[in-house]
């Protein structure tokens, strides 16, 4: 840099903490995101959905040092209560969070979108995709008393 500043690879965000939601597999783009801010230093949590994402998430969350990998269901206030109050007890405060969690009905994800999509279906979409992040957002900012980054991707 031309103040001559520089931070050593690997260092960029040493010391941060943070929460990453909606790894599926090692080819999901928040599983990329992770292991970027675990190379560059960063603390991570993960949550999952369920026995079959554990076994996926576990292993992946294992090989970049995680300090918590917790089940979270976005969907249900309880599991949610006790997902966030697991992060707070292993981490205190966080400064991140990357939210990636999405859902949509296989069947009305075949043929005509509009012929196939029903509103109960669009609204549960809608829940678990978009006001997860409102509700995860609420509870995060709790963790942040210094602020914080949250961004979603779907």
């Amino acid at each position: 840099m031309a103040d001559g500043w520089t931070m050593p690879a690997g260092e960029l965000m040493k010391g941060k903490k943070g929460l990453i939601m909606g790894v599926a597999n090692s080819n999901s783009i928040a599983w990329g995101i992770a292991s970027q801010l675990a190379a560059q230093g960063a603390e991570l949590a993960f949550t999952y959905l369920g026995e079959s994402l554990e076994r996926r998430v576990r292993p992946l969350a294992e090989s970049v040092g995680a300090k918590a990998i917790i089940p979270c269901d976005v969907s249900d206030d309880a599991s949610m209560d006790a997902a966030f109050a697991e992060l707070e007890k292993t981490f205190g405060t966080i400064d991140f969070v990357v939210h990636s969690v999405a859902f949509a009905n296989k069947n009305e994800l075949q043929g005509s979108f509009v012929d196939n999509t029903t509103r109960d279906s669009f609204l549960l979409a809608m829940n678990i995709s978009v006001f997860s992040f409102v509700d995860v957002a609420k509870r995060s900012a709790k963790l942040m008393p210094n602020g914080g980054s949250m961004i979603t991707l779907t």
